[in-house]
Parts: C-alpha cells; structure tokens; sequence
C-alpha cells in the first residue's frame, strides 16, 4: 500500500513553485509599502549578475567544445528557440491584453535556460552536452538577437533605444558568463564550483524568487494606477495567459522534435534539441519585462509551465528509452 506523502516532502519537493505563487501575490498587493524596492535599479542588476554568474560557472567549457564536431543540433535548437518562439508568441498575443501581450512577446525574445534544459535532458536520456551548448549560444547570442526581436515586436511601446538593450544585455549575461569561464582556468576554483554547486543552485532559486517579488511590486504599480485601487487580474486574463505561453512552448517543443527528426538527428541529440530548443530562462526574463514596462506574469506562467510540461514529458521519454533498451 502507497503511502501518500507528508506535507514536510510535499513542501521541499514544490517549495520554488509555491514561493512564485507567494512573491507575485505579495508583491501584487503590497506594492505600495514594498515600491522603494523596485527604485533600487542596482539591486536588479545585481541579481541577475550574480545569478548568471552561479549558473555558469559549474559548466565545463569542454561540454561546448565537444559539440563543435556535430554541430546541427544545437544549431537547429538554437533557431527554434530564437527564432520561430518569438513568431509563435507574435501569433497568438493578440489574443491578450496589451500589457499581458507584450509581456508574452519580451518572454518568447529570451534565450534558453542555463539550468533545467541540461537536467531535464539528462533525466530524459538525452544528450546534456548539446543542451548546454545551446544554454550557452543563446545566451551569448541574445545580446543582439534579442534587442532586435523586441523592437520589432513591440516597436514604440518600448521606451529604450537598441543599443541600451546590448548594453544591458551584455553586462548581465555576457559579462558573468565570460567572468565565470575565465575563473575556471583555475583548478582550484573548478574543485570549488563542483562542490558548490548545489548551494549556488538554490542561491539560484532565491535570486530568483527576489527578481519576480520585483516585477510583482512593479506590475502592482501599474494595475493600481490603471484600475484605482484594484490590483487583480480577471481570471479570464490568468487562464488566456496560462493557455498562451503552454500552447507557445509546446509548439517549438513538437516543431524542434520533428525538425531533429526529419533531419535524423540521433535520439539523445532529438531530446536535447525539443528541449533547450523550447525552454526559456526566467531571469532574463523578468529583467526585460521590468524594463520594457510589460507585465511580468507570462514570463513567471511560461516559467512554471515549462516545468510542469517538461516534466511530464521527460518521464514518458524516460519510459520510451528504458523500455527500448531493455
């Protein structure tokens, strides 16, 4: 007989999902005592810096160099992920409202996430190394890709001037990144990273949290000047938002799985390509929303339910290669 599982487990298995809930509802409603938080343009900065920073630095360069020699793969996921997201997003945000739309189009402009497409491959029986490779790509691609799909797709809305979006970009992607690559020349430091990357994981996590407790005081800002003293969504609004960002990151999930097959891409690789190929990162994501003046809730929607799908699909996948092995 199945023992059902204690709150205590049930807590520490979904305590991140649950603090997204309660960060985005303390922030929605207690903007106008939390508002000195979001004035502080450093803390944001900072937080995305020293995020990036963590997540890159337990990555190996050599898992990169090793794609080099087979490199459709993370190419193709990388134009998935960069290219045709941003189209399927621009497709269905007129189907929301214009803050909520514009939220959706800044999520689909992001690069892939440094840190479940990796894990989440591996626990599918996919190829890690080529989902890293495309962590990386995107990332580093995003300083001028992204800028560009923004203004194309939200044009005057945006009150920032291209090369600011680089700047930007570049100091809080590219710079750690670069920073963390270098440092791990030294031996000593990689021991470290190694040992350390499971605290720096959760540091991750918590960084996080802070960043859409931000957004969240932000987009309460704006729906109480907009609405007088109401900060609520409609739940018509929520479940179009839900609906929307599942139904883009299910798109780029199936068009990447039956492009790598179509091109008979090796399974492993296939894996790694529907998955890095449709995942977005939420940190960068929250820092473009915020100053693109958008609403941070499809960043935070598209997020939660990357994981929720994902993590379905990895274990059907799991399933799929274990019985195909044995």
């Amino acid at each position: 007989m199945n023992k059902r599982p204690s709150v205590s487990a049930y807590l520490r298995g979904n305590w991140f999902l649950l603090g997204l809930i309660a960060v985005v509802s303390i922030g929605a409603f207690a903007h106008s005592w939390l508002t000195p938080l979001v004035e502080l343009k450093l803390l944001q900065t900072g937080l995305v810096f020293c995020v990036m920073w963590m997540m890159a630095a337990p990555v190996p360069f050599e898992l990169v160099t090793q794609t080099l020699s087979r490199p459709l793969p993370g190419l193709l996921a990388t134009a998935v992920n960069m290219g045709l997201i941003p189209l399927f997003a621009l497709c269905i945000a007129p189907l929301l409202n214009p803050e909520l739309a514009g939220g959706l189009l800044v999520a689909s402009t992001v690069p892939s996430t440094l840190a479940s497409a990796a894990v989440w491959t591996r626990k599918a029986g996919g190829d890690d190394t080529v989902a890293v490779f495309v962590t990386l790509l995107t990332n580093l691609g995003c300083v001028v890709i992204t800028p560009v799909w923004i203004m194309l797709l939200l044009g005057v809305q945006v009150q920032l001037k291209l090369l600011d979006l680089v700047q930007s970009l570049a100091i809080i992607v590219v710079l750690p990144i670069a920073i963390a690559q270098l440092m791990r020349v030294n031996r000593n430091f990689c021991a470290l990273a190694e040992r350390s990357k499971s605290r720096w994981a959760l540091w991750c996590q918590f960084g996080i949290l802070t960043m859409v407790l931000l957004g969240s005081i932000e987009m309460g800002r704006r729906l109480a000047a907009e609405n007088g003293s109401s900060t609520s969504l409609t739940l018509t609004q929520i479940v179009g938002v839900v609906l929307a960002a599942s139904a883009v990151h299910i798109a780029a999930m199936m068009v990447a799985w039956y492009a790598a097959k179509f091109l008979k891409v090796a399974r492993p690789q296939q894996i790694a390509v529907s998955l890095s190929g449709s995942q977005k990162t939420l940190m960068v994501g929250l820092k473009l929303a915020i100053d693109c003046g958008v609403s941070i809730l499809p960043m935070v929607v598209f997020h939660v339910s990357q994981l929720l799908i994902d993590t379905l699909v990895v274990q059907w996948w799991r399933k799929k290669t274990d019985e195909a092995t044995n």
